[in-house]
């Protein structure tokens, strides 16, 4: 629930995918450059970015007692991992190597590194801002995150006004989570369809919900909407 004083503007929410759906949408894009030129087409067409993209490179399975070749090839080229913990690493990545660090993920490119089995590596993007008007190129300043009073709407720390993605690139392939901010008018069908042309894949038709302000002023209530899409 968010924390407004009073009447506030309402907005469409899309959230893609829940956990129980795999937390993300399969890409469907085998190449990781390949996987990491859409999303990059995606951000640039529809989000206004709010700061830099935070990237990080995961590693999901136990390590070989004696840390093995891979463990050593990972500290080669990406340094020490910043969190170590029982069945996952994560490493910080400049942004200026991300290239580099996609590089050791596909084995269609040079410098990949396999790793071994019970472990899958991948490389992580995250990026906040604002969606854009396609007519104007520019953030709807009725979609400001302070117009809906900056407070979380759910456990994720999520804000209505804010939109952003988290891209997941790996040799098991490729994924894009997706939370998006949309107004709840008549621009919502065009915002919608030009979202759905700079992606992918197909939007769901379960994941809208439009949030009202609470008459008291203490919060906001969503109910789900049919797929403006349809």
């Amino acid at each position: 629930m968010s924390g407004v004083a009073g009447s506030g503007p309402e907005a469409v929410s899309y959230d893609g995918l829940p956990a129980a759906s795999g937390g993300a949408h399969g890409m469907r894009i085998a190449r990781v450059d390949r996987a990491m030129a859409a999303v990059d087409a995606f951000v640039d067409a529809c989000l206004e970015p709010s700061g830099d993209s935070r990237w990080t490179f995961q590693v999901l399975g136990r390590p070989a007692a004696s840390g093995g070749a891979y463990e050593q090839a990972l500290r080669e080229a990406l340094g020490g991992p910043a969190r170590t913990e029982a069945a996952r690493r994560v490493w910080r990545v400049p942004a200026e190597r991300a290239a580099e660090a996609a590089a050791l993920l596909d084995p269609k490119l040079p410098g990949a590194l396999r790793a071994p089995t019970g472990q899958r590596a991948s490389l992580v993007r995250t990026l906040s801002g604002r969606l854009t008007d396609p007519a104007t190129g520019r953030p709807d300043p009725e979609l400001d995150p302070a117009r809906f009073g900056e407070d979380p709407i759910d456990g994720y720390g999520r804000r209505l006004g804010v939109s952003g993605v988290r891209a997941s690139f790996g040799t098991a392939g490729s994924k894009l989570s997706l939370w998006l901010t949309l107004p709840a008018d008549e621009r919502l069908v065009p915002a919608a369809r030009h979202l759905q042309e700079h992606l992918p894949f197909r939007l769901s038709a379960k994941q809208w919900r439009r949030w009202v302000p609470l008459r008291s002023g203490a919060g906001y209530r969503s109910t789900r909407i049919a797929d403006p899409l349809a």
